[in-house]
């Protein structure tokens, strides 16, 4: 059942196929590292849109469910991170910071909000827009950053584009 759990690498394996697509992709692990240096690193991420799909891809559309950090532990301090922390928090900032169109969920809000938020973001990442077909999504989890070195690492020693050909 969607979302459908993946690791880091998982995801840089099997989506890298393309210069733009490798961009995208450092990226979101950039963005990850930059959520983790400000204590974010419990919860997943939900991974959607084209970049997901066999198409080719301008971003990549993202969901953090997050656990609030040590340093924001009510809505006010989270408030405040997030507003001293544009290029973390902001969905136009980090679009054009990291080729992401990027979500937030605060697993540590009331029941309520997180039911409605999470309810809200599965209906519309779960269908096609053109046609309403059901489409699947990826479940991956922020906790190892381990995983996303090795998907750093896998990235960096990817070459892309034609192979030289080496003289007679």
């Amino acid at each position: 059942m969607s979302p459908y759990e993946a690791t880091p690498v998982d995801v840089v394996t099997a989506l890298a196929g393309s210069q733009q697509r490798h961009e995208i992709l450092n990226g979101w692990l950039a963005h990850r590292a930059a959520l983790r240096a400000l204590g974010i690193d419990a919860g997943f991420q939900w991974l959607d849109g084209s970049f997901v799909e066999d198409k080719d891809p301008q971003d990549l559309d993202i969901v953090t469910f997050f656990r609030r950090p040590a340093m924001a532990t009510t809505r006010v301090l989270l408030m405040e991170l997030a507003r001293n922390n544009p290029i973390v928090f902001s969905r136009a900032a980090i679009k054009h910071a990291f080729r992401l169109d990027a979500m937030f969920v605060d697993m540590d809000a009331t029941p309520e909000a997180v039911v409605d938020s999470t309810r809200y973001w599965l209906g519309l990442f779960s269908h096609r827009r053109l046609d309403s077909m059901w489409k699947g999504m990826l479940k991956v989890s922020l906790e190892d950053n381990g995983d996303d070195a090795i998907a750093s690492g896998f990235l960096a020693a990817v070459t892309l584009g034609p192979t030289p050909v080496s003289a007679p």
